[in-house]
């Protein structure tokens, strides 16, 4: 009996999650960019991808509060003054809350905070979901609309980082990632129709760029860059709402 329950002790230690966040959190672990507030009754974060705050609550460590805390008290901030910062954190919409966390839309479980938004060029999901973005140039050769009749290639993220658009050629869709500064589209689909030989050689460079993993930037003039190799992707904001 007692080797059965060592034995299923074990398993339980095998299957339960390395991350430290709270188990009850009904989003994946993604980044985010926002404002968080620090304060005697505060400890909120509001990401800049919506218009909720949550509460940092179970799941985030000593170490996390207090870099936070260290963020958001600099010299010269006045008390309650939001900061905005990078995170890695699960958020939780349905665990019950208490105390000041039941004033906010659910609970965030922070990971890792990255620094102040003015500080790190990490790329978070926020920064690319619901954002349309058009190739402008390769090597920094800018693209002819002419030579490749009117298809230009573009991205199009949406809920939960899934990505549509068109090659040049095809139109597409699959489900961007990020790691750390790589990007990468995973399970990607496309049509197959046959183009032009200009159509054809771009789409051949830009399936091979998102299909392995590139390293993402934006500029401060919101122009997305991924570089793989000696490829060098810049892609123009060009939302549908403009």
């Amino acid at each position: 009996m007692s080797q059965v329950i060592v034995i299923a002790f074990a398993l339980l230690i095998l299957i339960a999650p390395a991350s430290g966040f709270a188990s009850g959190s009904d989003e994946t672990v993604l980044r985010y960019r926002g404002e968080y507030t620090y304060g005697h009754e505060v400890r909120s974060f509001c990401p800049a991808i919506n218009s909720q705050c949550y509460w940092v609550g179970a799941g985030t460590s000593a170490h996390v509060h207090a870099t936070l805390k260290k963020l958001a008290t600099r010299p010269g901030a006045a008390p309650y003054t939001p900061v905005c910062v990078v995170i890695e954190g699960r958020i939780d919409r349905d665990s019950k809350r208490t105390g000041f966390a039941e004033d906010y839309d659910g609970l965030i479980s922070i990971g890792r905070v990255y620094d102040r938004c003015d500080e790190t060029d990490i790329v978070t999901q926020g920064d690319l979901q619901h954002h349309r973005w058009l190739l402008e140039s390769i090597n920094d050769n800018r693209l002819d609309p002419d030579t490749l009749h009117g298809m230009i290639p573009e991205l199009d993220f949406g809920e939960r980082m899934t990505v549509t658009g068109n090659t040049g050629c095809n139109r597409f869709n699959g489900r961007a990632m990020l790691r750390e500064e790589f990007f990468v589209v995973e399970r990607m689909t496309s049509t197959r129709r046959a183009c032009p030989p200009p159509n054809m050689n771009l789409e051949r460079t830009f399936q091979q760029v998102l299909g392995g993993e590139s390293v993402i930037s934006i500029g401060a003039n919101r122009q997305l860059t991924l570089k793989s190799g000696q490829t060098v992707l810049r892609f123009r904001l060009f939302d549908w709402r403009q």
